[in-house]
């Protein structure tokens, strides 16, 4: 049987793709954000201690229900899952290049030889969504309409650019190492030009495809063997979170919403609000939650998350309610051992400066 999307009872759900959004961001600061995005992704993201399977491992959660864990490989730095419907399936992210979702649909297609007929991404990041191409044949492409937005408006000018940027780099990079004598600059910079080459090499022949269902508050799958939702519960780590919820498993596929013993990417957060959002999300009948990044955890690990953000809110707001400058709140403000294991330790500084924002226009 195949799924019945009902979008009347539960929220609604437009076809409608419009390409022509108003940019919310200076194309600088969008420049810079997703430089940071894909560079720091590729290059850090192996030396972060982050947690990792074995070639992008396949677990099973439950009859059906798959989660693929995030590898040493760097373009599977998230979490992605996929599920088992009546006649075919549905997949909860992609990874991020092309490579990487050809290798997800290769994992899926030693599992069963149902088509994949729905792509879910949870947000518009591009460790996401890039695999969508990877995925030919009547695929529905399903996000919130935030999400689909940020992906037409932010991240196809951003990924042209951004490309432009790695090759320029290389060539500066070239020039410098012709100059130097210095064996250890050279060594340096020839890490760096493998490094942006290996990243170019990755995003050659990539298409970025746009989700072409938009979601408002919720979305049903209304399939015989495996019920499922998608939920749209607030503003978190973007304005345009969507969790895949199956009721029947205890199952929460829930994308960068959760980040799992790991420092949260806040680049396009919204703190306060995530905090919210984190108590809907403790609200489902749940019992295995799958994180964006992280190992797979339970309610226990969720709250663990959502307590950091609190406490960052307490580290921050006295300060701001004192007058300190954003400054001298990161020469103060030092991460709790008890946070030292954490993965992605270098966000910390971009987290205080993003609560002192909110918690600075809120006053």
């Amino acid at each position: 049987m195949k799924p019945q999307m009902n979008t009347d009872k539960y929220g609604s759900a437009s076809v409608c793709v419009d390409l022509w959004f108003r940019m919310l961001r200076p194309a600088g600061f969008r420049l810079l954000c997703f430089e940071l995005l894909f560079f720091g992704l590729l290059t850090q993201h192996a030396g972060s201690g982050a947690y990792q399977g074995e070639d992008g491992e396949v677990r099973k959660l439950a009859e059906g229900v798959y989660v693929r864990i995030a590898a040493a490989d760097q373009s599977i730095v998230s979490n992605a899952g996929f599920v088992e419907l009546d006649n075919s399936v549905l997949v909860f992210d992609t990874h991020f290049t092309l490579e990487a979702g050809q290798s997800l649909l290769a994992a899926i297609q030693k599992i069963t030889t149902k088509p994949v007929r729905y792509l879910v991404n949870s947000h518009f990041h591009p460790d996401h969504t890039h695999g969508n191409q990877s995925f030919a044949g009547p695929v529905h492409i399903i996000a919130t309409t935030n999400a689909r937005r940020d992906v037409v408006q932010r991240d196809l000018p951003a990924m042209n650019r951004t490309l432009g940027i790695a090759q320029a780099q290389i060539e500066k990079m070239k020039k410098d190492l012709i100059a130097t004598k210095d064996p250890a600059q050279q060594a340096g910079l020839r890490a760096q030009i493998q490094q942006h080459q290996k990243f170019l090499d990755r995003m050659t022949g990539l298409k970025i495809l746009p989700p072409v269902l938009g979601v408002e508050d919720s979305l049903d799958v209304n399939d015989t063997v495996r019920p499922a939702r998608l939920l749209y519960l607030g503003k978190g780590h973007t304005d345009g979170d969507l969790v895949l919820y199956l009721p029947k498993e205890k199952i929460a596929f829930v994308g960068d919403l959760f980040f799992n013993s790991a420092l949260p990417n806040t680049q396009d957060a919204f703190l306060l609000e995530w905090m919210r959002t984190l108590a809907e999300l403790l609200k489902l009948d749940a019992e295995t939650f799958v994180p964006g990044h992280g190992p797979v955890g339970t309610k226990s690990e969720v709250k663990d998350f959502l307590k950091y953000l609190e406490e960052l809110k307490e580290w921050v707001e006295p300060r701001v309610t004192e007058g300190a400058a954003m400054e001298q709140v990161l020469r103060d403000v030092k991460l709790p051992p008890k946070y030292s294991s954490y993965s992605y330790q270098y966000f910390f500084p971009a987290n205080l400066q993003k609560m002192y924002s909110e918690l600075r226009a809120a006053k």
